[in-house]
């Protein structure tokens, strides 16, 4: 798919959805204005606070200004507005998303499951899912019915079961966008001693679940992975988790402890139960806000948001930059796209969604294929992958019996008993936005 652009007529246009959040948001907007492809586009921003709109809507046009880019600015709480004919949509949306995952997380262990993370993995990966998977479904149906050639670039979490959903339930081209991947490969190349332009690196799983599966020097094609695995063996930055797996099982994580302990029962030994920084979130949550209002009023300038890239680009290529290179029809790899496998990775179903190396040739985004990745590790991710195919049909039908097997499935999950009453939790809770569980 080639979208759209001045020269076909009509300027590029692009709706973001879920703009409203203050470092998404924030981070997206300023890689817009520097993407050169996007003077004089069309762009819509939609999110369902108004007064985050609102303040988003101030920013885009005080850089709309300082860049000189000529960009019209269209803000809306009702995506229908916005959708029709738009060549990309790019979605990062969530339900109350830090007492929702605070919640998921305090259930998980008040129901004796050693959870280390809650967010895409484990019970509170399943809880996520049932709120994550029906609302992204039906923005990709609007798509589907009001844009129908849209590319949709999603960082909606859980971002493989997201993207799994839209995949298989609607028409709509997805690629799902994590930076995770690119930045564990900056550490591989501190570790090594060597610039990341260097290094040809392919890591591919499921997100957040993810593998280093070869490491080449970029000149001369020299295996460098042995090096990798004994300097993540020995080095002391290592993450202890990281470090364990890559000794033991012979193949190093190309993620953080916090994520990939999401998905082994033996995790919490190793790195605790703690969870993430929810105190340290919603404070950095307030500073950005408070930036952003200066941003939007004029007291503090914009012209440094535009000077550097966001950290988004700075260890990867942006949502902004991969639209820019399909406009403009360039040629441009990226460390990961979240995607439908269809062979990429030959030990995995055909029919799932995986991450893997990602390229945009010619304007056209694609995965690369890897090949098949040691059978120790395809084991593990396979299994996630089942679960995530349960998942997400529980959270479309609103079924418990599926909710419940999915949790049964997952290797967090030590008991039945347990599994049914964390269940039951779950949807009490979170029964507002729950409601095909309760219809």
């Amino acid at each position: 798919m080639h979208a759209r652009g001045p020269g076909d007529g009509r300027p590029v246009k692009l709706v973001a959805i879920g703009i409203g959040s203050v470092i998404f948001g924030v981070e997206l907007l300023r890689d817009v204005f520097r993407v050169p492809e996007f003077r004089g586009a069309e762009l819509w921003l939609v999110d369902l606070d108004p007064g985050a709109l609102g303040r988003m809507a101030r920013l885009a046009e005080r850089l709309n200004e300082a860049a000189g880019w000529d960009v019209s600015v269209h803000s809306t709480p009702d995506r229908t507005d916005a959708l029709p004919d738009a060549d990309f949509v790019v979605t990062a949306v969530a339900i109350d998303r830090l007492r929702s995952w605070r919640t998921d997380h305090e259930l998980a262990l008040k129901h004796g499951f050693a959870s280390v993370l809650s967010e895409n993995g484990g019970p509170g990966g399943l809880s996520h899912t049932l709120r994550s998977v029906p609302l992204m479904v039906e923005i990709a149906r609007d798509i589907e019915r009001l844009a129908p050639a849209a590319l949709l670039l999603n960082y909606t979490n859980p971002a493989n079961r997201v993207c799994l959903a839209v995949s298989r339930h609607t028409t709509v081209q997805t690629i799902g966008l994590c930076h995770s991947v690119a930045g564990q490969i900056d550490d591989c190349a501190q570790l090594l001693g060597r610039n990341r332009a260097d290094l040809v690196v392919h890591a591919a799983g499921s997100n957040h679940f993810t593998w280093f599966l070869s490491i080449r020097d970029a000149t001369d094609g020299t295996d460098l992975m042995p090096e990798f695995k004994r300097r993540t063996i020995a080095s002391d930055s290592t993450e202890p988790l990281v470090r364990l797996i890559t000794k033991r099982l012979g193949v190093r994580p190309a993620i953080g402890d916090d994520h990939i302990g999401e998905y082994l029962p033996w995790a919490a030994e190793v790195i605790g139960t703690s969870g993430y920084d929810f105190d340290g979130l919603a404070e950095r949550g307030r500073r950005a806000s408070e930036m952003l209002e200066g941003w939007g009023s004029g007291e503090v300038s914009v012209a440094p948001l535009l000077a550097e890239p966001s950290e988004e680009a700075s260890v990867d290529h942006s949502a902004a930059e991969i639209m820019g290179d399909m406009v403009a029809g360039r040629t441009r790899r990226r460390p990961s796209f979240i995607l439908p496998n269809d062979g990429l990775i030959d030990n995995l179903p055909a029919d799932s969604v995986i991450e893997a190396p990602g390229l945009v040739e010619d304007g056209q985004p694609i995965g690369i294929p890897v090949g098949a990745m040691p059978e120790a590790v395809a084991s593990l991710v396979g299994r996630e992958l089942a679960i995530q195919d349960v998942a997400v049909e529980a959270a479309l039908e609103g079924s418990r019996d599926l909710a419940l097997q999915a949790l049964l499935l997952d290797p967090v999950v030590s008991s039945v008993y347990a599994a049914e009453a964390f269940l039951d939790d779950v949807l009490d809770t979170h029964r507002e936005h729950l409601a095909r569980f309760w219809s």
